[in-house]
């Protein structure tokens, strides 16, 4: 029941639409015409837009990869077991023990 009703409003609409368009002037009838033409003409392409994308692509890819490869590598924090173990080597002691040395060291070898 309602595909009927439906299939006659859609059959009282094309016959008021189709009367509706007898009655427009020709100034009316040419600008639509016109109007339906250029909207069924093909745009052109904007290549410039894709091209200028794909070399900033290209040159970002390129910028990352040497990055990547030619940075030099950080070496990673100490972990606690060798801090631990730096902490507990009798070697570093003797540094503590000269250290006004090495302040003296630092401090004159600007000057010379």
């Amino acid at each position: 029941m309602t595909d009927d009703k439906e299939s006659r409003f859609i059959a009282a609409a094309k016959a008021a639409l189709d009367q509706s368009v007898q009655q427009l002037d020709e100034p009316t009838i040419a600008r639509l015409r016109a109007a339906r033409l250029r909207a069924l003409e093909p745009r052109p392409r904007r290549l410039a837009w894709l091209a200028a994308g794909g070399l900033a692509t290209a040159a970002l890819s390129a910028a990352l990869v040497a990055v990547l490869l030619f940075a030099p590598a950080a070496s990673p924090p100490a972990t606690g077991l060798e801090q631990l173990e730096f902490l507990s080597e009798n070697d570093s002691l003797e540094l503590y023990r000269d250290l006004e040395f090495y302040r003296w060291l630092a401090e004159h070898a600007d000057a010379a």
